[in-house]
């Protein structure tokens, strides 16, 4: 009797069909690698919970052990009614096909719910009065409701499909809570108070619905939002599928054709199945040539039944005559029809070869200054900022770079001496000049807001003096363009001002593993060559600043 593990229900089915598919094979290559710095994280964060004031059962050390002997050092503690349970086994669940080790299991109660750490933000400030309720990682059975915070359900949701999973198998051990919580631990600090675990009630009506779930998809029309379900409701529905699925790839001869089709989605980057998925896919398919607010699953599925597969058949096919049969059918997306007119507006311009277009006429207002700077950070995995890069320039005759960077793991007060740093040298340039300070999003203008103190002269200099002088670009290429892949610094300035950036391979996450490796690489040369290699990738997103900015100002 086979089992599934608590990431099956949030992740990609196809994971589940090709691994049970006799005819399948899984590439002999590495491993994908997990997100650097996420082990660590959870090891601090466990080694914090088992030093803290609660009772706890720290079972990390078996892992090594029979799991026969793992699961019974967990079912033993939690008999024993310990507050916290650390890396315990539960007993697989053959009958319900469930398997897990949560992190944490916490009392409440008589009984426990599961905890899992996650290296990743879960939480956002609220301006209202809606409760919240966390614990402290000192002693995590002790809630705390309070106010100003919310869990991120709309970034995060499928966390809670993998809490429901352990919920459920611990049901089985006759070790379960009354309710059904399960709590988070994100990387983030709540009320200035470091982390905190973050308590998820698995009935709250927070989650998407899957396609099935949509209550009566005859009469949508793609445009009302479609009501929320529980993560608890959420999880059955996509369990179920992946047990039914499971079942029917392991009946199924070598032979047999794949009872799915590959779609490309963000699992896809580190998915070890992908080879295998892509080789079923056509060069032209819709799903892996758009990626900018790309169609989900379900959508993509519809339009295939439909005979529309490659983005030259969404190109050339009647979107009004498709409507009344492709609507009802995708009720689980709210804009369903707005979606689907601008995959076909993208796949028309994919077509064309077009990856900018503009959709207004005549001249792009910029404002000018005798000293015109770029800015750009660059941030690490663990949401510190470690680079402020500016680029000078005094005219149109080209500029120079300037950096100030800390290549080692920043706390709260490295991070703020660093970007006091640049703001002073920054302050030393303007004062007493016409200068306007240029950049691409607004993302540099709220990390200055949320490092500068009230008691910080310089860094309130800073915000100041940004609200007056510092102009996002972005806002006005989203006026007077459309990028098929999006309007991104690196598809705005390559596709219009003709700029390119001197690594083969330019992007944010790339540049934190970049500082991953200057700071952690074990030798002093490659550490060298990842500090250069940061650097130039960000005088290159500077320099690109200025490139747009001058091509904009001669489209006039």
């Amino acid at each position: 009797m086979f089992v599934l593990d608590p990431y099956a229900a949030r992740s990609c089915p196809l994971k589940v069909h090709n691994a049970f598919h006799p005819g399948l094979v899984r590439p002999d290559a590495a491993p994908p690698q997990r997100l650097p710095g996420g082990q660590e994280f959870s090891a601090s964060v466990l080694d914090r919970v088992a030093a803290g004031r609660a009772s706890v059962a720290d079972l990390r050390n078996l892992t090594g052990e029979p799991s026969e002997v793992q699961e019974a050092a967990c079912l033993a503690a939690m008999a024993a009614g310990t507050e916290v349970v650390i890396g315990g086994l539960l007993p697989r669940d053959r009958d319900a096909h469930r398997s897990g080790r949560p992190d944490l299991l916490v009392r409440d109660g008589s009984g426990y719910v599961p905890g899992i750490v996650k290296y990743q933000r879960v939480v956002d400030v609220r301006r209202d009065d809606l409760p919240a309720t966390f614990s402290a990682l000192a002693d995590l059975p002790d809630r705390v409701v309070a106010t100003g915070w919310r869990y991120r359900w709309h970034w995060r949701w499928q966390n809670s499909l993998q809490l429901a999973h352990l919920w459920r198998l611990l049901g089985a051990t006759g070790h379960q809570a009354e309710r059904p919580w399960g709590l988070v631990v994100g990387n983030d600090e709540i009320e200035g108070e470091g982390i905190r675990a973050t308590w998820l009630d698995l009935t709250e009506p927070a989650v998407p619905p899957a396609p099935g779930q949509v209550v009566d998809p005859a009469e949508a029309t793609g445009a009302d939002p479609v009501a929320p379900v529980s993560p608890l409701e959420r999880y059955d529905h996509e369990f179920a599928l992946r047990v039914g699925l499971a079942e029917l790839a392991s009946a199924a001869e070598p032979d047999d054709p794949p009872l799915l089709r590959p779609v490309v989605s963000f699992e896809c980057t580190h998915c070890a199945w992908w080879p295998v998925c892509r080789e079923q896919l056509d060069d032209d398919d819709i799903s892996l040539r758009i990626s900018k607010s790309p169609l989900d699953t379900h959508e993509i599925t519809v339009l295939r039944e439909a005979g529309i597969e490659t983005v030259h058949q969404l190109a050339t096919r009647d979107i009004d005559a498709l409507l009344p049969d492709y609507l009802p059918r995708v009720a689980h997306r709210p804009g369903a029809e707005d979606r689907l007119r601008l995959a076909q507006r993208r796949s028309r311009l994919l077509l064309d070869g077009v990856q900018l277009q503009r959709t207004t006429s005549g001249p792009i207002p910029l404002p000018q200054a005798p000293l015109e700077i770029d800015i750009d950070v660059e941030t690490s995995r663990d949401d510190r900022v470690y680079l402020w890069g500016f680029w000078v320039a005094r005219g149109d005759e080209g500029g120079s770079y300037h950096a100030f960077s800390s290549f080692s793991d920043l706390d709260d007060a490295g991070e703020l001496a660093l970007a006091r740093s640049a703001m002073a040298w920054l302050r030393a340039q303007v004062d007493g000049s016409d200068a306007l300070v240029f950049h691409y999003s607004d993302y540099e203008v709220v990390r200055l807001r949320r490092l500068a103190p009230a008691d910080d002269e310089v860094m309130q200099w800073a915000v100041r003096f940004a609200e007056d002088c510092f102009l996002d670009l972005f806002p006005a290429v989203r006026q007077h363009f459309f990028g098929t892949n999006g309007l991104g610094l690196k598809v705005v300035a390559s596709a219009g001002a003709g700029f390119h950036w001197r690594d083969e391979d330019p992007g944010g996450l790339n540049s934190m593993r970049w500082f991953d490796d200057a700071v952690h690489a074990p030798s002093e040369t490659a550490r060298e060559q990842a500090r250069t290699r940061v650097l130039e990738y960000n005088e290159d997103d500077v320099r690109a600043t200025w490139h747009l900015r001058r091509w904009l100002r001669e489209l006039a």
